[in-house]
């Protein structure tokens, strides 16, 4: 059985509802496929996102976990630094199921539980439990994930990854903070706390070519934590996942196919962070996909490689070499302080990564 559509967006993330809503609302045939049974399930993600991001997406009082005034960064040495860092922390599978009712009260269709599975002459193949269907879009939008299927069609995807593994814990006491440890033995990444009343997001981002598992280093940081009296020792949820660091891949449009969040490469190299970059091109991609669609011309859609790399290139190429950098120190065995040096200018919370510029994060 084959059906037809304007714009067909896989994946149901931040990205993909985003592209849906703004597809949607301009008027044009939006069909969303999701592989998951229920979308933002399970959590993948420390749930931080800044304030900026309320210019984009409204958030209800239900999606808000906790608001956060600053991050305090404690750097191999010992040295703390605390920042302004005005942000929420949200229950990520509210948020995600809020942008895709969102999309679906504007107009667009959603399916569940289906996986695009085959494209070919313009056809994508998708596949729902046993039952496989052929849907014809004018325009293909990947929202799919750092290993994104559509990026493949494409002969795009990412190459350079930082491997996450995440424990829910209960705090000791409460915080209006978000806490990131850097540690040798945390290499090519770093440690965090971030709080949700009183439990908290405990985990840790770490480059496997440092031959360290995430879930080990994890093991090492929640007993420093505890040690230190900050979590109770009790695990009440474990999740994990895989975040892109090379910045955008090579082409995020190809033919009548785009590429959004981290399909594209979109979280930033040294943070992690991909939440509102997702958002804002989501919705860019929507409305050049389906401007491209009313005008009956695909030539529309050169539009959105370049919007995207005049808002992101910059910022994820200066990440990316600062990442770098910061992964020669630790391939070099340098100690405490010559890698607490290094992360005065490789880390957001410092002036030397700026320029010495003053900068509201």
């Amino acid at each position: 059985m084959q059906t037809t559509c304007d714009v067909l967006i896989v994946g149901a993330g931040p990205a993909g509802s985003s592209a849906a809503l703004a597809s949607a609302k301009i008027g044009v045939r939006v069909v969303m496929i999701e592989k998951k049974r229920q979308v933002g399930v399970p959590v993948q993600c420390a749930e931080y996102v800044p304030w900026q991001i309320t210019q984009e997406v409204a958030l209800p009082k239900n999606v808000i976990a906790q608001q956060i005034v600053v991050m305090r960064t404690h750097l191999p040495d010992g040295e703390m630094k605390e920042t302004q860092a005005r942000g929420f922390i949200i229950h990520r599978n509210l948020f995600d199921q809020h942008l895709v009712k969102t999309a679906f009260d504007a107009g667009a269709e959603i399916f569940l539980q289906t996986r695009a599975v085959g494209y070919e002459n313009g056809v994508v193949r998708i596949k729902q439990g046993k039952q496989e269907l052929q849907i014809k879009a004018q325009v293909i939008i990947g929202a799919d994930g750092p290993y994104s299927t559509v990026g493949k069609w494409m002969g795009q995807g990412n190459t350079e990854f930082i491997h996450t593994a995440q424990y829910q814990m209960y705090l000791c006491h409460g915080l209006n903070s978000t806490e990131v440890y850097f540690r040798k033995d945390i290499p090519g990444g770093y440690g965090w706390v971030f709080p949700k009343g009183n439990v908290a997001n405990v985990g840790v981002g770490v480059d496997l070519q440092f031959e360290v598992k995430p879930g080990e280093a994890l093991h090492r940081f929640v007993e420093y934590l505890h040690a230190c009296g900050i979590i109770e020792p009790e695990v009440i949820k474990r999740t994990g996942g895989v975040i892109p660091t090379g910045g955008l891949v090579k082409r995020l449009h190809h033919s009548n196919m785009l590429l959004v969040g981290d399909a594209a490469g979109m979280a930033h190299p040294i943070t992690g962070a991909g939440i509102s970059n997702a958002v804002i091109c989501g919705r860019m991609a929507g409305e050049i996909a389906a401007k491209a669609v009313l005008k009956n011309d695909l030539d529309v859609l050169k539009g959105y490689e370049e919007e995207c790399r005049l808002v992101l290139d910059e910022s994820l190429m200066r990440a990316r070499q600062k990442r770098k950098a910061m992964e020669a120190k630790w391939s070099d065995g340098a100690n405490d302080e010559e890698l607490s040096k290094a992360l005065h200018s490789s880390w957001i919370a410092f002036e030397e990564y700026w320029g010495g510029e003053k900068h509201d994060k």
